[in-house]
C-alpha cells in the first residue's frame, strides 16, 4: 500500500530533501514529478489548490487512490498538494518543507529549518539544518568517471561553485569574477581551480570567465544535455569548495562532506530590513543570512577574503527526527490508501 507520496519539482537540492525524509520514515512511498511550463516558473503564484502551470504532458499522472500523506517542499508543489488534498475530501496530510507563503493552517506538518522564524504554530518542526545531502555513493562513482577526464592535472583541485540569479537579485559577472581572482591570487594560486556552474548561472558568467582561466583551470559549464554529472565528480575530488552565497543546496551538500568551505557573498543591498510577517502571523520569510551565520559560528565554513579552514565536525542531521513526525501524521488511519475518495478527471493525462 502506498501511504505517501513524494512531489517532485525542477531543484534537484529540493528534490534530494523530501526524498532522504521519505526513505528515512520507512513508510511505503511513490515518487510524483511535476514539470511547470517556463511562464509560471518566472513568477510566485498565489498559494492555492490548483494545478495552474503545471505541464499536463510531461508530468506524471495525479488520479486516486489518493496517499495518505503528501510531502513537499516550496510554493508552486504546494498547490498541487493542496489541490490533491481537495481531491481526497480533506483527507490527505500535507507534510510541507519549508514555511508556507499563505493558508498555513492547510498545512498538517512544517518542517523549517533554521533560517525561517517562528512563533507558536502546533504543525511546525524546526530543524537544525536543511536535509540537503548526496548519498556518498553517488559521489564515489562520479568521483571514479570523473577521475579520466582529470588525467595528470594539476593539483590540488580547488572548486568553485557558481549558482546564479536569484528573484531580484542578480549575479553579476564582475562579482563571479572577483572570486575567481581572488583565488587565483591567494590560496589556489599553486594549484588548479574548476569551475562549475549551474542551471541558473546566467550565460554572460560563463563568459566573463571563460577568457580569464589559467592553462591549469578548467570550466565546465552546466548543459541540459549533459550525459556524466561533474559536479558529483568535482565533490569527490575537489580539496576545497567556494560557493556563492545564492545557492544553499550547495553550500550544505559540500558541508555535509566535511570539506574546506568559502563562502562568497555578493555585496549587501539596503533597504530590505522591513519584512512583513506572513498573512497567518505565525511564520516570517526566510533569512539566508542566518543560514550563512549558522555555517560561519559552527565551523563548517568561512567567508571569502580567508583561506579554507578545516571543517570542525559535520552538519548535524534531523532527519530521524523528520521521519519520526512523518511516522506520527501518518497515525493508524492514513496508514490506509484513501481507495474511496473519487478521483476528479480534468484534460491531459495529468489525471487521467
Amino acid at each position: 500500500m502506498t501511504v505517501l507520496w513524494v512531489l517532485t519539482g525542477p531543484k534537484s537540492g529540493d528534490n534530494g530533501q523530501v526524498m532522504n525524509a521519505a526513505k528515512a520514515s520507512g513508510l511505503p512511498f511513490e515518487t510524483r514529478h511535476i514539470v511547470f511550463d517556463s511562464a509560471h516558473l518566472g513568477r510566485k503564484p498565489v498559494v492555492r489548490a490548483s494545478l495552474d502551470g503545471v505541464d499536463a504532458e510531461r508530468s506524471d499522472r495525479l488520479c486516486g487512490p489518493w496517499p495518505g500523506i503528501v510531502l513537499v517542499i516550496g510554493r508552486r508543489l504546494s498547490c498541487v498538494a493542496l489541490w490533491i488534498k481537495k481531491q481526497s475530501g480533506g483527507a490527505t496530510r500535507i507534510a510541507l518543507f519549508n514555511a508556507p507563503k499563505g493558508r498555513a493552517r492547510d498545512f498538517d506538518l512544517v518542517v523549517l529549518p533554521p533560517y525561517y522564524r517562528k512563533q507558536k504554530c502546533a504543525s511546525a518542526l524546526s530543524i537544525r539544518a536543511p536535509l540537503t545531502g548526496i548519498d556518498p555513493l553517488r559521489i564515489a562513482q562520479a568521483g571514479n568517471e570523473l577521475a579520466q577526464a582529470l588525467g595528470a592535472g594539476q593539483r590540488p583541485i580547488h572548486v568553485l561553485l557558481v549558482g546564479g540569479d536569484m528573484g531580484q537579485r542578480k549575479l553579476e559577472p564582475g562579482f563571479v569574477a572577483g572570486i575567481y581572482r581572488q583565488m587565483r591570487d591567494g590560496f589556489a594560486a599553486g594549484g588548479a581551480i574548476h569551475v562549475s556552474t549551474s542551471p541558473r548561472t546566467p550565460p554572460r558568467v560563463v563568459e566573463t570567465l571563460r577568457p580569464m582561466l589559467r592553462p591549469q583551470d578548467c570550466l565546465h559549464a552546466w548543459r541540459p544535455d549533459a550525459t556524466a554529472n561533474t559536479y558529483l565528480g568535482l565533490l569527490a575530488h575537489g580539496e576545497s569548495f567556494t560557493v556563492t552565497a545564492d545557492s544553499l543546496s550547495m553550500l550544505i551538500e559540500v558541508a555535509r562532506l566535511g570539506k574546506p568551505l568559502v563562502i562568497a557573498e555578493p555585496p549587501r543591498r539596503h533597504g530590505l530590513a522591513g519584512l512583513k510577517d506572513w498573512a497567518s502571523g505565525l511564520l516570517r520569510p526566510r533569512d539566508l543570512r542566518h543560514a550563512l551565520r549558522m555555517l560561519y559560528s559552527g565551523g563548517y565554513a568561512v567567508p571569502l577574503g580567508m583561506p579554507p579552514q578545516p571543517c570542525r565536525g559535520l552538519l548535524p542531521d534531523d532527519t530521524g527526527l523528520v521521519a519520526d513526525r512523518l511516522r506520527l501524521l501518518a497515525g493508524a488511519e492514513a496508514e490506509q490508501v484513501i481507495r474511496h475518495c473519487p478521483a476528479v478527471p480534468t484534460a491531459g493525462p495529468l489525471t487521467q
